[in-house]
């Protein structure tokens, strides 16, 4: 599934004209988030599918990606399938049970796909792009989380199609079942239909940032970014500042670097021998970045979206990322950083 691009691409050196009349049009430096619309084909995957062509695909913090037919995912999964009832309330407080066969999403995980060191959640996206974050736990709700009937979530590929319809029926696209909490837990809406995609994440609060997932997710496993709140958070929709910019920009472009000598200090407001100082001196020698005219680099400034394309543009992005509105008047979130980027990643 591809998602949906939020903004026409636009060239960078439209804006970059435009921009050049506003002070401090200096960078920004990001330590923790970014994503992109660049989505590289796996040179191996599992399932008897493509990664062009398929009903459902499970990528992210996996060994290799899955790309499946639904009748090639029940051939995979057949030796541990399950069928079971689970129990369902409506918000006009009718209850029932209805029946399902697929597979447990904790067995899809564990013994379909392999997950990779910090997998944390769960993205699952439907053809309408809704989608939903599930913790890869056994609390409630997470995807390995027991409900009262006895099941765990399910991915289903057939069933009871609706409380009219009694009889079992294959589904056109495979459905994540959640079974109730509590014999009052209205929870039948929280079922996810039409799923083609369940994305492993590193963070559990990335629900309406689908599109910024695949970036993230890259940042993270090449150790560019982590999380926050003891690490399963990401905060996609937080400002950033000049200082974390500049960091995430030089653990890719400036690896391996430290602390400059104190001769080549040169802004009175920079603490460099913090998580950011070693890569001021160097954004600022690459033509990335610029103090502002009092002599102070103002590390602590968070970016406009229009300032995060420019330091971008002048690292050598080409190109305004699907995902990215540029002409939006406000700070740059975390999320639009990591799409910035992983973006560069790709042409650097």
């Amino acid at each position: 599934m591809k998602t949906k691009s939020h903004m026409k691409t636009k060239r960078l050196k439209t804006l970059l004209s435009i921009m050049l009349c506003v002070t401090l049009c200096t960078l920004i430096a990001m330590p923790l988030p970014l994503a992109s619309a660049i989505v590289p084909v796996p040179e191996e995957w599992i399932g008897d599918a493509a990664p062009e062509e398929h009903d459902l695909r499970i990528v992210g913090l996996v060994d290799e990606p899955g790309y499946f037919t639904i009748d090639g995912l029940k051939d995979l999964a057949s030796e541990i399938a399950q069928t079971k009832e689970y129990s369902w309330m409506n918000s006009a407080n009718s209850t029932d049970t209805d029946t399902f066969t697929g597979i447990y999403i904790e067995d899809l995980l564990t013994s379909i796909v392999s997950l990779k060191e910090g997998a944390a959640a769960i993205i699952v996206t439907a053809n309408d792009d809704y989608n939903a974050v599930f913790t890869l736990d056994d609390n409630a709700s997470g995807a390995y989380w027991t409900d009262i009937d006895g099941n765990k979530m399910m991915l289903a590929w057939n069933g009871t199609e609706s409380r009219t319809v009694r009889d079992i029926v294959d589904f056109e696209l495979p459905r994540v079942i959640i079974g109730q909490s509590a014999p009052d837990d209205i929870n039948r809406s929280n079922w996810v239909q039409n799923t083609v995609e369940i994305r492993v994440t590193a963070f559990a609060d990335l629900r309406g940032y689908a599109w910024a997932a695949p970036a993230i997710d890259a940042l993270y496993a090449a150790e560019i970014v982590t999380g926050t709140g003891g690490g399963t958070m990401f905060a996609p929709a937080d400002s950033l500042n000049r200082a974390m910019f500049v960091t995430m920009l030089g653990r890719v472009m400036n690896p391996g670097a430290t602390a400059p000598p104190d001769d080549a200090r040169t802004f009175p407001d920079v603490d460099y021998d913090s998580w950011y100082g070693m890569h001021i001196e160097w954004a600022v020698a690459e033509g990335i970045a610029q103090g502002s005219t009092d002599g102070t680099f103002r590390p602590s400034v968070n970016l406009t979206v229009a300032h995060l394309l420019i330091g971008a543009e002048r690292a050598g992005l080409k190109e305004v990322p699907d995902g990215i509105d540029s002409d939006a008047d406000r700070f740059a979130t975390r999320a639009e950083a990591a799409v910035v980027l992983y973006a560069l990643m790709g042409v650097l």
